[in-house]
């Protein structure tokens, strides 16, 4: 942006430059044609002797002499454009406003986007995120102006929204647990709760999931503010998969959902611990959203420079008008609201921040082959040379 508002001061310039051009333009075509007009008036009433005359001293490069001036103030009078104060102020009032005009319409063409903009800037600033600027017929480093804004603000809604949700997110989530934990404790103060049956336990399991929450959230904001500190090294993406998918044997058997494995030994340079947490994850997800008896498949294959792990699952995937809030902080699909699943919605949010701190991606899309869901986490590979 900062490059087109260079390149649109150089256009005004230019366009201070080209009204200049324009008013001397105009000024000396209007003084030859009132030169041409007096002189074509003058040889109009003089006699035939005194024109072949006149032509003669042209002829012979005499215009300035004193018989050339005689012949022209007897029949013409003052010289044209030197003492004729009326002729000359004329000329001037045809320049400027001739100029003048073509400054105003080139100058409105200009500002008015530009105006536009501030105007919507302003509306931005006021609340209102969802001011737009309209791009019009508007082109060159103008055109840019306004599309860099409307991209900025766009921006700045989704932000607005993210936040919303952010927050409205972190209140619900802690709200359950904090609820449970006032209650019990409350009715182990007043005596209501035995504190020999078990009752601790379970308050401590409430302030692990608490503790979980806080530390997805801490890592969560490192990731957002580019502060997450990794510990790359050299590793085999495979070998960091299986681990994963062997720490959650337990729970898709639980669940009543078979896991496949399907790798190729690939190298990346990634933190071991975030992947796994990327992985686990993504996994996490497969197996809650896998309906009984069916199976999740994990895969790891090479695309051009780029290792790819993908999970899919055969459930019910998801609707087109959610994909692209997948990703954000403690959001949750309708299904999932409806049929009261677990989970805090952040361990998408989580998982795409940390493949993006590693230089890749994630990408969601149904199934074509069946139904279900396919997240496929994107890794830059390792050159031979690195």
């Amino acid at each position: 942006m900062v490059r087109g508002m260079k390149r649109i001061v150089s256009r005004l310039l230019m366009l201070a430059g080209l009204t200049t051009l324009i008013t001397m333009a105009v000024g000396l075509i209007t003084y030859y044609l009132s030169t041409y007009y007096q002189w074509h008036n003058i040889t109009h009433h003089m006699p035939a002797k005194a024109q072949a005359e006149l032509q003669e001293l042209i002829a012979a490069g005499q215009r300035g002499s004193d018989r050339y001036f005689e012949l022209y103030e007897r029949y013409g009078g003052d010289l044209p454009g030197v003492t004729d104060l009326g002729m000359i102020g004329l000329i001037g009032f045809i320049s400027i406003l001739v100029g003048g005009c073509v400054s105003v319409v080139l100058a409105r063409r200009i500002s008015r986007p530009i105006a536009d903009v501030a105007r919507a800037a302003a509306r931005v600033s006021a609340g209102d995120r969802s001011a737009r600027v309209d791009r019009g017929g508007v082109s060159g480093e103008v055109g840019e102006l306004v599309d860099s804004f409307n991209r900025m603000a766009a921006e700045i809604q989704a932000y607005e929204r993210e936040r919303t949700v952010l927050t409205a997110g972190i209140a619900h989530e802690l709200r359950t647990p904090l609820t449970i934990l006032k209650g019990r404790l409350h009715g182990l103060a007043d005596g209501v709760i035995d504190p020999a049956t078990g009752e601790a336990h379970r308050l401590l399991r409430q302030v692990e999931q608490l503790s979980r929450l806080v530390e997805d959230l801490r890592t969560l904001a490192h990731a957002d503010a580019d502060e997450l500190g990794l510990d790359q090294r050299r590793l085999r993406i495979d070998q960091v998969l299986h681990t994963a998918v062997a720490d959650l044997a337990a729970s898709a058997e639980q669940a009543d959902v078979r896991l496949l494995e399907d790798y190729q030994p690939l190298l990346v340079k990634g933190d071991p611990v975030r992947l796994t947490q990327v992985f686990t994850n993504l996994l996490t997800n497969a197996i809650k959203h896998a309906p009984r008896g069916t199976l999740v498949t994990v895969q790891l294959c090479q695309r051009g420079g780029w290792g790819v792990v993908e999970v899919l699952d055969e459930g019910v995937g998801f609707a087109p008008d959610e994909e692209e809030r997948l990703f954000i902080p403690f959001w949750r699909g309708a299904a999932d609201k409806r049929l009261g699943r677990p989970g805090s919605g952040i361990g998408l949010a989580l998982a795409a921040k940390l493949a993006e701190a590693h230089g890749g991606r994630i990408t969601a899309q149904n199934r074509t082959d069946r139904s279900g869901a396919c997240f496929a986490v994107w890794l830059p590979l390792l050159q031979l040379t690195e």
